[in-house]
Formats: C-alpha cells, structure tokens, sequence
C-alpha cells in the first residue's frame, strides 16, 4: 500500500526516470482522438478540451480521475501531471 511506505513518490520517479525535484501535480484526463486534455468547462453539460497538459483539470486522487473518466465519452484516458521546472509532463498510467 502506498500510504505505508513514505518513499513511494520518490521511488515512482526513480521508477518512470524523473529527477527528484519533479513535483506531482495530480491527475488528468486526455482524450486521444481530440489529442487534448479535459479542462474545467463553462458549464457542467460541456466538455471543454485544452492543449497543454498544464491547463488540464487536475484531480488530486487516481479514484476521482478514473470516476470523471467513465462519466466522460469513450477514449478518456487518466494520465498523471508533473512539474519540472517551469515545464510539465502529462505520462499514462
């Protein structure tokens, strides 16, 4: 289990090859066939998409991610955000 193991954030780095100073940012949905991300839509019947990953709506639990996908259209896939430096880094998982 993760909450047992208080290193497991550095060693998911290690493990998808990210620096150290990589800060996890939450997660997000992309949608392949638009090649875009999902974003925070004017009105809850909208679905609102973006290009970069930065301006993606961002859930801060992998439960909450997957739950917003299966309400989505087909092709949603949950991808977990990074922050390296002034850049970000969208990665499937």
């Amino acid at each position: 289990m993760l909450e047992g193991n208080p290193g497991w954030m550095s060693d998911f780095l290690e493990e998808m090859g990210l620096p150290a100073n990589a800060v996890f940012q939450g997660y997000v949905l992309y949608h392949r066939e638009n090649d875009s991300f999902v974003a925070d839509a004017p009105a809850p019947s909208l679905t609102h998409y973006v290009k970069p990953c930065a301006w993606a709506r961002r859930y801060p639990y992998i439960m909450l991610a997957r739950d917003a996908a299966q309400d989505q259209e087909e092709g949603m896939q949950v991808q977990v955000l990074f922050r390296l430096g002034g850049k970000f880094l969208a990665y499937p998982i």
